[in-house]
């Protein structure tokens, strides 16, 4: 059996085609565990609907705690062999559970697929879509990606940091207790495959696409955040650590300080330098000069010329030499043209 875990909360417009794909599924032993995280629209009277008319969909509902604790009720409450993780405003291909069936996946540990954005244009393969079996040293490598994501081949478009379009075995989560992290706003689901991958000794990737990310108003823009100091602070810490206690760190100690440096950039864009955030000036220096003194920031900022984009680079130079004007300009500069 397939466990399909779908977190649930304010998504009414999207949540039917949700469902739908999956009932809609070729391969039909699967239960549909629906997470109504504390939904204040008619998301709960739409998975009360489901659930009567279909008896593989369960419906759980919690107060409001995000969409780690949501997903971590679905682990606990799921049966099935493999667990699949689908955002309530996206959607799966009619095959993707099919592939995760077949008995030649029995003994693999993890499965990897490809997504593609509701906006792209359907993909046609130029030839038979062949599985790519990973063990040994290609399980570093992905684990490499996770910190520092690039393509498996041009063509491909496997996300590492996402817990979707992938299948995870139950019985690896169930004997590391692993979970996703409720104090994590930012980073969560690249903490879960993290610790999930560390244990997962063989991977087969199948590189077509079978979850389609739903691009829309809301759902992939960049805003304000207040809180993306602590959190990344708090993310970096528990990723190192982590790789410490699994003597992994220092295979993927260059890595681990590339995506530092990448929460230090998007820290300094998104929180402390945007143009969003209304504190005053000596407050954004105050917070410049914390994150100055936050040890993995430091270390990480003696491998910045060593890797990242030339953009990136530049950044982190002047912030390493506290030209905060210019490191100012330059983030505010980014916020526009990314955002």
């Amino acid at each position: 059996m397939i466990s399909v875990i779908i977190p649930v909360y304010n998504t009414e417009k999207y949540l039917r085609r949700c469902i739908d794909s999956v009932l809609a599924s070729y391969y039909r032993d699967f239960e549909i565990l629906l997470i109504n995280d504390g939904s204040t629209d008619k998301s709960a009277d739409i998975c009360r609907e489901y659930s009567l008319k279909d008896n593989r969909i369960k419906v759980f509902h919690q107060k409001n705690q995000g969409v780690s604790a949501a997903r971590n009720q679905g682990i606990n409450k799921a049966i099935g062999e493999w667990l699949i993780f689908v955002d309530s405003d996206d959607y799966i291909t009619k095959d993707f559970l099919s592939v995760i069936s077949c008995d030649r996946y029995k003994n693999i540990d993890f499965l990897l697929f490809d997504f593609i954005k509701s906006t792209d244009s359907p993909r046609k393969a130029a030839s038979p879509v062949k599985p790519i079996s990973i063990r040994n040293k290609g399980m570093l490598k992905l684990l490499q990606r996770i910190l520092v994501p690039e393509k498996l081949s041009p063509d491909t478009n496997a996300d590492f940091r996402s817990p979707c379009a992938r299948a995870y075995k139950k019985s690896i989560i169930d004997q590391y207790s692993i979970r996703f992290s409720p104090g994590l706003t930012v980073g969560e689901d690249l903490l879960f495959n993290l610790e999930y991958q560390l244990r997962a000794g063989s991977c087969v990737y199948t590189p077509i696409p079978v979850y389609v990310y739903d691009i829309h108003t809301g759902s992939a823009t960049h805003g304000f955040r207040g809180d993306l100091v602590k959190n990344h602070a708090r993310l970096q810490k528990e990723i190192k650590n982590i790789l410490i206690k699994s003597r992994m760190f220092p295979s993927l100690e260059r890595e681990f300080y590339s995506y530092s440096l990448e929460n230090l950039t998007y820290v300094l864009i998104w929180e402390v330098l945007s143009p969003l955030n209304p504190a005053p000036y000596r407050e954004k220096k105050r917070l410049l000069r914390l994150m100055q003194k936050n040890p993995i920031y430091r270390k990480a900022m003696k491998y910045s010329l060593k890797t990242g984009i030339l953009p990136r680079r530049i950044l982190v130079l002047f912030f390493r030499l506290r030209c905060y004007l210019i490191t100012d300009l330059i983030c505010r500069v980014s916020f526009w043209y990314m955002g």
